[in-house]
């Protein structure tokens, strides 16, 4: 397990269960839950991130390399390999990661693009939430050779 955590990472994730707990107007708090289920998402992403600059151990570089390689990650690509064969043949958490992950970014493009008229309810931002928190948690308790498989598979250049 890597000695670095990513401090973005939870700062999201209480940022998302601040939005949710909002009062006011009811366009106000629906506004809120789509922007939290949004932080939840970005949290889990940057973890993703996180990761793969982490194991490549830029953090040692010069820091005009860390932020190409933090990055390099496209939210599309990481959700196919997440959820693809290769994802499968390095452990079940990750394939677990990836359809957790998948189902998060489904919710986040939601969140971010349907309507106002788009049915939300905290009960579904909580759940979300929740599944980012897990997410992560699943992440960072990856052993050492997951985490750096973890890595390669969302960098590196497919054929």
């Amino acid at each position: 397990m890597a000695g670095l955590k990513n401090p973005l990472v939870p700062d999201l994730l209480e940022v998302a269960e601040l939005l949710v707990a909002q009062k006011g107007r009811l366009n106000l708090r629906k506004a809120a839950m789509r922007r939290a289920v949004s932080s939840a998402y970005y949290a889990v992403f940057h973890e993703l991130c996180y990761v793969c600059a982490d194991e490549l151990k830029i953090w040692t570089k010069p820091t005009e390399l860390l932020e190409p390689v933090y990055r390099l990650l496209d939210h599309g690509a990481a959700r196919n390999r997440l959820t693809g064969k290769d994802a499968a043949t390095i452990s079940p958490a990750i394939l677990q990661i990836g359809t957790l992950f998948k189902d998060l970014q489904e919710a986040r493009h939601e969140s971010d693009y349907r309507t106002p008229a788009m049915p939300v309810s905290r009960d579904w931002a909580l759940s979300l939430i929740a599944d980012a928190r897990r997410i992560v948690d699943m992440i960072e308790g990856l052993p050492a050779q997951d985490r750096l498989k973890l890595a390669i598979l969302l960098i590196a250049k497919t054929r």
